[in-house]
């Protein structure tokens, strides 16, 4: 067999890795479309201030759920050949850290609740803790990703979104409110790790080995010493905004920031796909052009949603959510454009993290954390929300630039001519569907109208600037379903 031609990613790579986004582009979007339906029901029952209050209590969890992992997906995934060595003293190591997490926290939400004067959530809060232990059975998952399975890794996501969405709308209608909201992630994060654990290529057992534990410590550590940072900068937000503006202001806020998120999850689930299959590539060129046709193809989905809300935000707020939460909108643009730009540029991460390098990830994310706390405060002192919006923007954007400045010295890539296509198309639609506001019906039907308009001429303008990319992508992707 002749070897690739250079600067061309292997074709059987490529297009398994193409099939496997495809997989994940649409599960995800039916995911973050149902999320942000059940959004639009739960928004409208409920208060800002059960939601500022369930906040509060993801954050407490998401702290004690730093200590319950080593991080081995990566290692897992990277490693060739057989790992089920690894996984097996993964599991076992996941389980006892994840055991004794749900023991803290059940035993401290009362000081906890306590110190924070919110004691009246602390059963809440033991309840919640409960989703701790359904970890270590979701390592299959990992697994999964590492032999390119998309379609069953996705599914499990799948599983988790629609279960939490069902218990949660069914139990909200029922009057429980934040009780919803807590026991729905929870029978969502149990479905998804019992879906894992029957599916599973391999089910691990608890094996100690020293020597296998210490290899994933190293690997993993640095890792989840990122992973920490990272969370700490993207929860402390939160935090300041609850106790110098109080509960509801976290709900508006949290509001704010999530729901541009779920877009974001579109990058998080294909760097499932992306990082596996830049771990698979041993060659510095091809590696370069996996990295460009992640960035396009990442850009092509994040930025009409940034269009959109740029030109009829406002709209789309009263129009799904009601007027009472009118106060989320310009965080809610700021957020957007936070995440097409992260969700665009954050390959990075994988790129350098599947060559077994993770000190750039570390250092960044403690740069995050400094700026975070100290703009933070001053931005919330200054302008309530959006000024905590404004200087979480700041601070992304100022390390994505730097990170990506570093990556392009050793792998070099054309950044505008691979953006320049859903750029256009984005400030196109955008301008387009701004001035044609007045045009369409007023309330909800002429906003839809209004949104399918920017659809589809961001979608004409990407096939117009860019015809032979979106053909190979989008062909290569359909192609084993056109064979059978």
């Amino acid at each position: 067999m002749s070897a690739p031609a250079p600067g061309r990613i292997p074709s059987s790579l490529f297009q398994r890795s193409v099939r496997g986004a495809q997989i994940i582009t649409l599960t995800t979007v039916a995911s973050a479309l149902a999320q942000l339906a059940s959004q639009v029901i739960l928004m409208r029952i409920m208060s800002p201030e059960d939601f500022g209050a369930a906040a509060y209590i993801v954050v407490i969890i998401g702290t004690f759920k730093l200590f319950t992992s080593l991080q081995p997906a990566r290692i897992i995934i990277q490693r060739p050949g057989n790992v089920e060595r690894i996984a097996d003293c993964a599991f076992a190591t996941e389980l006892c850290l994840s055991g004794l997490a749900f023991v803290a926290a059940v035993l401290l939400a009362g000081p906890i609740m306590r110190g924070t004067h919110e004691w009246f959530f602390e059963r809440e809060l033991q309840v919640a803790a409960a989703g701790l232990l359904a970890g270590p059975f979701l390592l299959p998952k990992v697994l999964m990703e590492k032999r390119l399975d998309f379609l069953r890794s996705s599914l499990v996501t799948f599983t988790e979104v629609v279960v939490a969405i069902g218990v949660q709308i069914v139990l909200a209608l029922a009057g429980m409110r934040l009780w919803a909201l807590i026991l729905g992630t929870l029978a969502g994060q149990v479905g998804s790790a019992l879906l894992a654990w029957i599916m599973a290529p391999y089910r691990p057992s608890a094996r100690f080995d020293r020597a296998v534990i210490r290899e994933i410590a190293m690997f993993g550590l640095p890792l989840a010493a990122g992973g920490a940072l990272a969370y700490f900068y993207w929860s402390v937000d939160g935090v300041i905004v609850k106790l110098i503006l109080g509960t509801a202001a976290l709900g508006f806020y949290s509001k704010a920031f999530r729901l541009p998120h779920y877009g974001f999850r579109i990058q998080t689930a294909l760097s499932t796909m992306v990082y596996p299959a830049f771990s698979s590539i041993r060659d510095k060129e091809h590696l370069c052009r996996a990295y460009g046709h992640a960035i396009r193809y990442s850009s092509y989905l994040l930025l009409l949603p940034v269009a959109m809300v740029i030109a009829c935000g406002t709209e789309i707020v009263v129009a799904l959510f009601g007027p009472k939460w009118l106060p989320i909108t310009i965080p809610f643009k700021i957020f957007m454009v936070l995440v097409a730009i992260r969700g665009t540029f954050n390959h990075w991460v994988d790129l350098y993290i599947s060559r077994g390098r993770t000190r750039l990830v570390t250092l960044l994310s403690a740069v995050n954390a400094m700026c975070i706390v100290s703009l933070g405060y001053a931005g919330v002192r200054a302008a309530g929300i959006i000024g905590m919006a404004s200087a979480v923007f700041l601070t992304i954007c100022s390390t994505i630039l730097v990170a990506v400045l570093i990556v392009h010295r050793e792998y070099p890539v054309r950044f505008w001519s691979l953006l320049r296509p859903a750029v256009l198309s984005a400030g196109s639609s955008a301008i387009l569907g701004f001035a044609c506001r007045p045009l369409f019906p007023p309330l909800s039907f002429g906003l839809a109208l209004d949104l399918a308009f920017m659809s589809a001429v961001y979608a004409a303008g990407l096939f117009a600037l860019d015809r032979d990319n979106v053909r190979t992508l989008w062909g290569a992707a359909w192609e084993r379903f056109g064979s059978r």
